[in-house]
């Protein structure tokens, strides 16, 4: 689960495109966060959506005690990619199918990336993410009420291999984006979306942090969307 350590407080409208999810389990339930692409379609992480049997979505605020629509649904309406492995968080990315939504100045779609950035980097370039996540790092815990969000700078990839060489395999199908700024994607905040700021497009849906809780300076590892653009027009006929 990640969290946005050190972000700022977003502002109603501001991230129309990002749901609250609530996934309850057997005997207990899990926040994550998710990204519209479809007024029927939520993008989100596979490790949120493992073993859900309902998931509520909030549509519309900045609180989920304020949202505009609420929308439960079945394990059914849950598709987790097939190549999932739960043990290293590859192919770390589902679709849940929603109710249709209608769309307002709160409720939005977010463009997926086009075909022919299938195999662009993006490193170098400003993102941007954001969650209901703990807000500090370490062991205090403190979960806020309203958005947080922070800009990311989207790192190379073999900086992410260094820093991970002993936590997660760090393939062509993710990215890694951190913060020189003391902000970044922890715990809490899984699921939800990395936005490249120049074109407002989903690059990655937030999977995980360092193992040493969610130290500052790590960048944090985001499924690279523009992999999966096939799967994801063939279980939902979104295309972009």
């Amino acid at each position: 689960m990640e969290r946005i350590v050190n972000g700022q407080q977003a502002g109603e409208g501001q991230f129309p495109y990002i749901v609250a999810l609530e996934l309850l389990l057997n005997e207990t339930s899990l926040s994550c966060g998710g990204s519209i692409i479809a007024n029927d379609w939520i993008l989100t992480a596979a490790h949120c959506t493992q073993d859900a049997l309902r998931v509520i979505i909030y549509y519309g605020s900045i609180e989920k005690s304020k949202a505009q629509v609420v929308v439960e649904v079945q394990a059914s309406s849950i598709i987790q990619h097939p190549k999932y492995d739960r043990t290293v968080l590859t192919n770390d990315i589902s679709l849940i199918h929603s109710k249709w939504v209608e769309f307002n100045d709160r409720i939005q779609r977010i463009s997926l990336p086009r075909p022919e950035q299938f195999g662009e980097s993006f490193e170098g370039q400003w993102s941007r993410t954001a969650g209901w996540g703990s807000t500090f790092d370490y062991e205090v815990v403190k979960v806020p009420k309203r958005l947080q969000w922070a800009n990311l700078q989207i790192t190379p990839k073999f900086l992410c291999e260094v820093t991970y060489s002993h936590d997660a395999n760090i393939t062509e199908n993710v990215l890694c984006a951190g913060s020189p700024y003391q902000q970044s994607s922890c715990v809490r905040d899984s699921g939800g979306p990395l936005v490249l700021i120049k074109e407002n497009i989903l690059v990655g849906v937030t999977s995980h942090g360092h193992s040493r809780r969610c130290r500052l300076g790590f960048p944090s590892v985001y499924t690279r969307v523009s992999k999966y653009l096939d799967w994801i027009r063939e279980k939902s006929n979104v295309t972009s």
